[in-house]
């Protein structure tokens, strides 16, 4: 057991909020059935492979991006990209969006000798920075606010209409994107601000989670359970009585995904998906008055949809989602996390 547990603390070692030891990863997994510790530590040790993002990947995929754009905005060089880049802080403080652009400063003074204050100096293109877009919720709320305010070089035009006015883009740079979620923000965004924001936004990101049931084959790099009839499963669904939309994307079809990538097999996906599933269900149930309507078994979802919650399975050294399986951060009702989160509730 040991040993496997040093294998995950390989992988998650840089994670900020609190120390990852081998004590600290049994003494987690303690919490499950015996006959599945042991299968859920080598479970893991494949996916977080794939889905930890320590602090030096994340400041690779940054510098990334700023070579990328630079190129892709036919700039000659990044610092002459970065001086006409207006990077936005709309998030409150020790947020995910201002600890990015601190870490963005230790790239650009480092590779560029600039500071993030000589940045936007002219106003010739847009940039909104975040490490995760789930269900599309808060960077919906923050870019339509944005689009609407008036714009600080010209007041006589809202933000959208300078953009238009001036063929300046917004790009939307993440370290990863939710299909489903980020579907929902284009089409929010064009109902609600204009239609033509299509045009001016462009979306990026390294990691991408295809977890829309309506695509054609999606990847469905989540977890995201079959419908064992399992009793404690549809009794909890039927708790749900506010939520009332989508509930035909609760469970996904035993041949989906079509190729397996992020689990060591479609068996033990469909095991340690219906593991965490259970545990979720039982630790929600310890919960006397569960106002918060969004907190779902396998994460944070929209509250009106009728799912077990949106089971991301991302996880970045400075916190990870709140819409990842509760197992991973509930830290209430005689459970212990094994990521401590920061700032709950606003990610």
């Amino acid at each position: 057991m040991e040993e496997k547990a040093q294998r995950i603390v390989d992988i998650i070692n840089d994670y900020e909020n609190n120390a990852m030891t081998p004590e600290h990863v049994i003494d987690w997994v303690s919490q499950f059935e015996r006959e599945d510790q042991e299968f859920i530590l080598d479970e893991l040790a494949v996916i977080f492979e794939k889905t930890y993002f320590s602090k030096a990947k994340c400041k690779e995929m940054l510098s990334g991006y700023l070579k990328f754009l630079k190129g892709h905005y036919k700039y000659a060089d990044v610092p002459t990209f970065l001086r006409e880049t207006v990077f936005l802080d709309l998030q409150l403080a020790d947020k995910s969006q201002s600890e990015l652009l601190s870490l963005l400063e230790e790239i650009i003074q480092e590779e560029y000798q600039m500071p993030l204050a000589d940045c936007g100096k002219i106003a010739n293109h847009y940039l909104y920075l975040d490490d995760v877009l789930s269900t599309g919720n808060t960077i919906y709320g923050q870019i339509s606010n944005w689009l609407n305010e008036d714009n600080e070089i010209d007041a006589s035009k809202t933000n959208f209409a300078y953009l238009k006015a001036h063929n300046i883009k917004l790009s939307v740079c993440l370290l990863c994107l939710h299909q489903w979620g980020y579907s929902n923000v284009e089409y929010r965004l064009m109902m609600n601000v204009d239609a033509e924001t299509k045009k001016y936004i462009t979306y990026f990101r390294f990691y991408e989670i295809e977890n829309n049931l309506k695509a054609l084959k999606p990847a469905l790099n989540l977890m995201l359970p079959v419908d064992s009839q399992l009793a404690e499963v549809g009794n909890y669904l039927a708790t749900l009585e506010e939520a009332t939309a989508n509930a035909d994307r609760a469970f996904r079809k035993a041949n989906q995904p079509v190729e397996e990538k992020l689990f060591s097999s479609p068996e033990n996906r469909t095991r340690i998906e219906n593991i965490f599933l259970k545990k979720g269900i039982e630790i929600l149930g310890r919960v006397q008055n569960l106002t918060v309507k969004s907190i779902r078994p396998l994460g944070y979802t929209v509250k009106s949809h009728k799912t077990l919650g949106l089971g991301t399975l991302f996880f970045t050294y400075r916190n990870i989602p709140n819409n990842c399986p509760i197992v991973f951060w509930w830290g209430n009702n005689n459970w212990r996390p094994l990521f401590v989160l920061k700032n709950r509730g606003d990610h």
